[in-house]
């Protein structure tokens, strides 16, 4: 895979961005890491996913309580994942990387792999954000046309209609299938994968199977329920999970405005790299505070992008200052102020990229 470039900066917005946020840290004499909101948050979403998984056991089989408690987790697993996970791969919460290197174990825990992640969001998605066959977390099955010159195939006529159903098996698809095909993978987007650990795939099977022991196997034992409904109420997790999570995804880079740059033949592309991060991804949902709350940052989005170091409990603070660095630059700073509204967007994309079938197979 040809390596790319960004334009170099042509103007100040990047210097007078990172000064102003510098500014804001030194004039309130604080952190870019996790500060005690931030560290009391991440031990009560702990606690709750704990106390949530116990109550299974506390029901007396009651199969209705047991189904809205898995529910429950699948949601909730989610946001343990962007809370913790997300922040701690890109060494936001502790200054340690040791430290934040531990927190990445949520991922496993959770039962998807945590060096797969990091190897797609960070060593991927970050590095070339919407370039297609270069970011692994927008491209990843052909089922879908996310970027609307990828091969087009007949299907996508219809994928606005039925990748809602798809959608719902992001999480079983990722869990059981997924972090394996990455695995034996040479290249996960523009990532060389070709030298992949033996010890991390026997640490992803170890945690797999602890993890689907936890969901199905003990209680199918422990609670004397059947197989059956063990494995219908994990499938119910996954699902549940997978609708916030998509929802989330969704909502940050892949709407009906969103723009999918390309390189030149001398593999340059046509914006500088701050840019690039402006323009390719988007914010949602800044005034909702259950949306703050769990959404972990992503719908802070855009500073992400641009300040992936900083931890996402200062988001909301920093997003103000790079409003208005934006304004003063000209840069397409693009905000949806509803959650649903940036997910409607998406399918907006999807029908819009169905309808280009000139090139059917």
């Amino acid at each position: 895979m040809e390596k790319i470039y960004f334009t170099p900066e042509n103007t100040n917005f990047l210097n007078e961005l990172r000064e102003r946020i510098d500014n804001y840290f030194m004039s309130k004499n604080i952190s870019h890491f996790a500060n005690t909101a931030m560290k009391i948050k991440l031990v009560v979403m702990s606690l709750i996913y704990i106390l949530a998984y116990v109550a299974i056991f506390l029901v007396e089989g009651n199969q209705v309580l047991i189904y809205c408690l898995y529910a429950f987790i699948g949601a909730w697993s989610v946001f343990l994942g962007l809370n913790i996970g997300h922040d701690a791969a890109h060494n936001a919460i502790f200054k340690r990387p040791s430290a934040n290197q531990a927190l990445l174990l949520v991922f496993d825990l959770l039962g998807t792999n945590s060096y797969n992640w990091v190897n797609r969001h960070i060593g991927a998605h970050h590095v070339y954000p919407n370039i297609m066959d270069y970011d692994s977390d927008i491209q990843q099955t052909s089922v879908v046309k996310i970027f609307p010159k990828d091969m087009h195939h007949v299907y996508h006529r219809l994928q606005h209609i039925y990748m809602p159903l798809v959608y719902m098996l992001y999480i079983f698809r990722w869990v059981l299938y997924r972090d394996f095909k990455d695995a034996f993978s040479k290249r996960i987007g523009v990532f060389n994968n070709s030298n992949y650990p033996k010890k991390e795939l026997v640490k992803m099977i170890f945690f797999k199977l602890f993890y689907l022991s936890q969901f199905i196997a003990i209680p199918a034992l422990v609670l004397k329920v059947s197989w059956l409904f063990a494995i219908s109420a994990f499938f119910l997790l996954t699902v549940v999970g997978s609708l916030v999570i998509t929802f989330v995804l969704l909502s940050t880079h892949v709407g009906e405005d969103a723009q999918f740059p390309e390189p030149n033949a001398d593999h340059v592309l046509p914006h500088s790299w701050s840019y690039h991060q402006v323009l390719t991804a988007s914010d949602f949902g800044k005034s909702n505070p259950l949306i703050v709350i769990l959404f972990g940052g992503f719908n802070f989005h855009v500073i992400h992008h641009l300040c992936p170091h900083i931890c996402h409990i200062h988001y909301p603070a920093i997003t103000k200052i790079l409003e208005e660095t934006c304004q003063k630059y000209n840069y397409p700073y693009r905000s949806e102020r509803y959650l649903i509204s940036a997910v409607i967007s998406h399918f907006r994309l999807l029908r819009n990229n169905s309808k280009n079938a000139y090139s059917a197979k």
